[in-house]
Formats: structure tokens, C-alpha cells, sequence
């Protein structure tokens, strides 16, 4: 796998269209006949000769108009014929539309702790149906409550609250029939299961479930807007504070985001010239809503950044989710953009800031998103690990070395034509000890950040072009006596390739011609006490269409897409590839062997 990867983003920066004009739509069919399956090629959860111990299914709902509704609730028991602990436990959502319908920003929480971040298919016709499984392993101490006492009675245990499962897909029929039907089911499994992981979390920050986790959502969720929170711009803070249980040892921040209305295209905005206010709309004929683009033109970086009491705790760049409605349509059916049905959650690690929390005291957990424009969807989980030998554990934070981040920013415009560009580079490194029953364990972190954007337009506006080149690494390393007991490390490349060229159609349209490259590369090594284990993934997509364009928004349109899916480790490899060819499969193929595949 290649460790340098350049990014070229070649993207529409035009004035914007309305809304989609589909022909009119065929006759509406019942979610039961649903009879083309979108998909996202990625590797399964389990192998599929492996049956759960036991499976139930946590809803079944049909979601018409709900816009501004609260999501959808219903109390959580955990399954009382197959009780923990389990072996793994998969979290599976089905859905089909009954009709055209546009994508749709969806999650899963329990108890107020975000379980999954997914979006829904950009439904070009009738009977479209889609699946997502994920391995929810992780969040063990959520899907065992409620757990009576060790001492109750039975009576007191089916007395105990229940926890509560919630969905929220905010679906409207304003402007497309299309009805979603959602099924979700949690399956579970007990004793050795085979398997290999696409992102081998469990094996490594959470190769042990955490013993606590606390949400940091929105405390309205059940009423209102959904638990994620809404953030608007840079200077708006998600402030939570938080009090952990002082025999807490370890710590792992995770956290999901997403990007929206103008900053869906966040990762293909250009930066203004000195003194210039706008430049143009960031808008693709393709967008379902040309008036949500027209952002500033303040370039393409956004950064998420963490601080616990006003202290930097750690950051990350999203990776640039491209939504089933975005830029053409056509590309992603029935084959969906990478991670646009399972959105990556980020993990930041806190164990050497745990001597800081465990003072019974209660801490501000703060959240921005440098550079960003409305808007964006953010909630956290915060893993705990508990040391069960004691009631208080002592630390301290000894190494906090943090320099600014520094973006040298140039731009030079001159009407529609022009170029910009954006570089920085950020190191930093924590460290800090926690004495627990397991010793005095000392936790040292590296993260390192590198990251360029280029925008470029030429022929008055004619070709748009963009390059960014993100890379990230994080090294963990855990020691006890002065030797090291534990390892991780982690390096991401994302990179995404766009190129749009329009030409007259003729009677007043406008072709645009689209060309994709997106992909996402990601090497892991986990160990401690000479024993380490690797795996890395390589997750591609090739695209290439047209869409024709007219006045009343988009008229006709076509796409080709090609993926390739493979994760190797020391003992398996895993390899899928898909090809779609005018919206039909042509192949799909998945192999145990990787031979004789070129490097991604």
C-alpha cells in the first residue's frame, strides 16, 4: 500500500441549480416489494457460517414526513435467553423506500450514546432497499443495562428502567413520495468467534469493552431535534461537563460527525483572495438545493478539536463523506460512496489526561470545528475503564506539548478563474502515569497531522480543480517498570479525486461531465509485551458520468462507479469488488485470496 497518496479534488464552483426535475415517477410500490438492494462494499462483520446465539429486534417503523419530529423510541431490555457476556454482538439496519426519495442523515443511540452514524439512498426509482452491520461490540456496558444487583430478586430485575433505543431519519414528502420502512436488530454471540475486522478498534483502544460509557449528546434528544448537537459555525462550542468515577484508569473519547447544507462540500472550498467577500457558489448542478451552497469561500479545512478544561486533549480532519445526493446521483446507485452508510466515529485517547479527571470533581469537555460553516451534527462517547481493586486511583499529566497550528493561506482570483491554497502541519505529544491495582502505568501519545489543499478554475470557470493531501498518524505507547507493556498505532490517508467539465447541451442546458476518484487507506499495529498484530485496508472508488442540466434542475443523467474493497492481517485477506455500469450491476466478487491484486 502506498504511503504517499496526493489528493486532487477537481470540483463545480458555479452559480448552483434548483431542485431535481425527475420524469414522473412510477406508480408507488409497498416497502415488501422492494427489488433493487443498494449497497456499500465492505467487509462483513462476521463470516457468514456463523450464527448468533440469539437475535431480537429492537424496531420496526415506516417513516413518512417526520420533519421536526422527535426521533423514535422504544425501551431496551437485553435479550434474556443469551445474557452477557457475549462473544460479539452485530447491530443491523435494514430499510427500503417505497418510492423516489432524496438521502437522508440517520442515527442510532441508546440511552443517549450514539451507536451509528448513516445516511439513507438517494432512491432513483421504486423498491430500493439497503442493510448496514456493524460490530457494536464496544459498547457492552450499554447493551447490558439495566443489570440488577447481584443480590435482587427477579422481581426487582424486571422492575429495573429500562434503557431506551432511539432512531432519527427526518424524512419530508414536500417534494418526493418516497416512504422509508426501517428495521433495527441486534445480534448476539457467545463463545470463540472467527473473524476478521475491517477497523480492528476492538483490537486495539477497545480491546476490552469499556466498563463505563458516558454520552456527551444533546439532553433534549428524546423531545426534540435529535441527540446529536447542531453547530453552526467556529465559534460555536459544544460544552459538556462531566464527572468520571475517580477509580477510572483508562480513557477514549469517541466521537461522530457530520457535515451539512453549506458544508456538505466542505473538503472543495476555495479560499478568497484578501479583501474579496465571495468568490462563487460551491454549489454541483447535481446538489437537490442550489440556495444551501452559497458559502463562504474560506477554504477547504476543517479540524475537530477537543479541550478538557480550556486544555487541547486532541483533534482530527473528518474524512469527506460523499452522501448518496451528492455531486451525481447517478454514481451511487445502487453503490454507495464510501462510509456513507457506516460514517467513521474518531477515537481520541485521554488516558494521560485521567489524573487530571479523577478528583471528583466535574470537567468541561469542549468541541469546535475550526473553519466551519452551517452545519454540522456532533455527539460523543466517552469510554471508561474502571479499576474494580479500588475506589480512588491517583495520576498526573507530565508532558502536555502542544505548538499552534499554523495554515499558510494564499489565494489569487481574478472572476472565475483563479487558485488558492492552504498547508499545515501539527505535532503533538501527551503523556501522563495513573496508578491503578494494574501498577503505575504510563501512557504516552504522539499525534501527527500533515495536510495541503489546492483549488484551481480555469476557462472561465469551464474546469474546476481542486488537490488537498491529508495524512494523519497516531502513536500510542503504554509502560509500566520503564518497559512497555502496550502499543498502538494508527495512519489514515483520505484521499478524494473530482473532476467537472460543462459544456453547452443545447436548448438552453448545460453537461456536465464528472469524473471520481475517492479512497481510503488505513494501516493498524497493535501489541504489547512482544506480541503485535497488523492489518490495514485499502478502500477505492473509480467514477465517471454526466448529468444534463436545464432550467428546472437536472433532466437526464448517467454513471459508471467501480469499487474495491481489501483488508489483510497476519492471517486472512478479504477482497470485494463491484462494478455498476448505468445504474446495473455488472460484477461483484468477493475472495478469501489477494493475490495477484495490485497495491492500492
Amino acid at each position: 500500500m502506498s504511503t504517499t497518496i496526493t489528493l486532487l479534488l477537481i470540483l463545480l464552483f458555479g452559480t448552483g441549480f434548483a431542485a431535481f426535475a425527475f420524469p414522473a415517477p412510477p406508480s408507488p410500490a409497498s416497502p415488501g416489494n422492494s427489488t433493487l438492494e443498494y449497497i456499500d462494499p465492505t467487509l462483513p462483520p462476521l463470516h457468514i457460517t456463523h450464527n448468533p446465539k440469539c437475535s431480537i429486534t429492537i424496531l420496526q417503523h415506516v417513516i413518512a414526513d417526520t420533519t421536526g419530529a422527535p426521533p423514535v423510541s422504544v425501551p431496551y431490555y437485553p435479550p434474556a435467553d443469551c445474557p452477557a457476556p457475549w462473544s460479539r454482538v452485530i447491530l443491523e439496519l435494514s430499510g427500503s423506500a417505497s418510492d423516489i426519495q432524496k438521502d437522508r442523515i440517520a442515527a442510532i443511540w441508546l440511552s443517549g450514546a450514539e451507536l451509528l452514524r448513516t445516511s439513507t439512498p438517494f432512491a432513483l426509482s421504486s423498491g430500493v432497499f439497503w442493510r448496514v452491520q456493524k460490530d457494536v461490540t464496544h459498547y457492552t456496558s450499554l447493551l447490558r443495562s439495566p443489570s440488577p444487583e447481584d443480590n435482587s430478586t427477579d422481581a426487582e430485575a424486571a422492575a429495573a428502567a429500562p434503557a431506551t433505543f432511539s432512531m432519527m431519519l427526518e424524512n419530508s414528502n414536500a417534494t418526493y413520495p418516497g416512504v422509508y420502512t426501517v428495521n433495527v436488530s441486534l445480534h448476539f454471540y457467545r463463545g470463540a468467534v472467527a473473524q476478521i475486522n475491517s477497523h480492528p478498534i476492538i483490537k486495539g483502544l477497545y480491546r476490552e469493552p469499556a466498563d463505563l460509557i458516558l454520552p456527551i449528546s444533546n439532553d433534549v434528544g428524546e423531545c426534540g431535534p435529535g441527540y446529536w448537537f447542531k453547530l453552526h459555525n467556529s465559534s460555536q462550542i459544544l460544552l459538556t461537563s462531566l464527572s468520571i468515577p475517580n477509580n477510572t484508569y483508562r480513557a477514549v473519547l469517541e466521537l461522530y460527525v457530520s457535515h451539512h447544507d453549506e458544508d456538505e462540500y466542505w473538503y472543495a472550498n476555495p479560499l478568497r483572495s484578501t479583501g474579496e467577500t465571495k468568490i462563487m457558489s460551491l454549489s454541483s448542478s447535481s446538489s437537490s438545493s442550489s440556495s444551501l451552497f452559497h458559502s463562504k469561500a474560506n477554504g477547504a479545512f476543517r479540524q475537530v478539536e477537543l479541550t478538557i478544561d480550556k486544555l487541547y486533549a486532541g483533534g482530527v480532519v473528518p474524512f469527506p463523506v460523499i452522501y448518496p445526493g451528492s455531486i451525481n446521483p447517478f454514481f451511487w446507485a445502487p453503490v454507495a460512496g464510501i462510509a456513507a452508510y457506516d460514517l467513521p466515529s474518531y477515537d481520541l485517547d485521554l488516558t494521560p489526561f485521567v489524573g487530571l479527571l479523577v478528583d471528583g470533581r466535574e470537567h468541561d469537555f469542549s468541541l469546535i470545528i475550526r473553519d466551519s460553516q452551517p452545519f454540522w451534527l456532533v455527539s460523543g462517547n466517552l469510554h471508561l475503564w474502571l479499576d474494580a481493586w479500588s475506589d480512588r486511583v491517583e495520576g498526573a499529566l507530565v508532558r502536555h506539548r502542544v505548538p499552534p497550528l499554523r495554515l499558510s493561506r494564499q489565494a489569487d482570483w481574478r472572476g472565475k478563474d483563479g487558485k488558492s491554497s492552504i498547508d499545515g502541519q501539527l505535532i503533538v505529544r501527551f503523556s501522563g502515569w495513573v496508578s491503578s491495582s494494574k501498577g503505575n502505568v504510563s501512557t504516552s501519545i504522539r499525534q501527527r497531522l500533515k495536510f495541503k489543499s489546492r483549488v484551481e478554475m480555469q476557462g472561465k470557470g469551464v474546469v474546476k480543480q481542486a488537490a488537498m493531501e491529508v495524512k494523519s498518524r497516531t502513536d500510542v505507547r503504554a509502560s509500566l517498570n520503564r518497559a512497555v507493556v502496550g502499543r498502538a498505532s494508527v495512519s489514515i490517508e483520505a484521499p478524494l479525486l473530482v473532476t467537472i467539465e460543462r459544456a453547452n447541451g443545447g436548448g438552453g442546458t448545460v453537461l456536465e461531465r464528472t469524473k471520481i476518484f475517492h479512497g481510503m487507506t488505513e494501516g493498524r499495529s497493535v501489541g504489547g509485551k512482544g506480541e503485535m498484530e497488523f492489518s490495514e485496508l485499502a478502500d477505492r472508488q473509480d467514477s465517471e458520468g454526466s448529468v444534463l442540466v436545464g432550467e428546472d434542475g437536472m433532466v437526464w443523467g448517467s454513471g459508471d462507479t467501480s469499487s474495491m474493497y481489501k483488508f489483510r492481517d497476519e492471517k486472512a485477506c478479504y477482497l470485494r469488488t463491484v462494478k455498476v455500469v448505468g445504474g446495473r450491476m455488472k460484477e461483484d466478487v468477493e475472495t478469501a485470496s489477494c493475490a495477484g491484486v495490485a497495491e492500492m
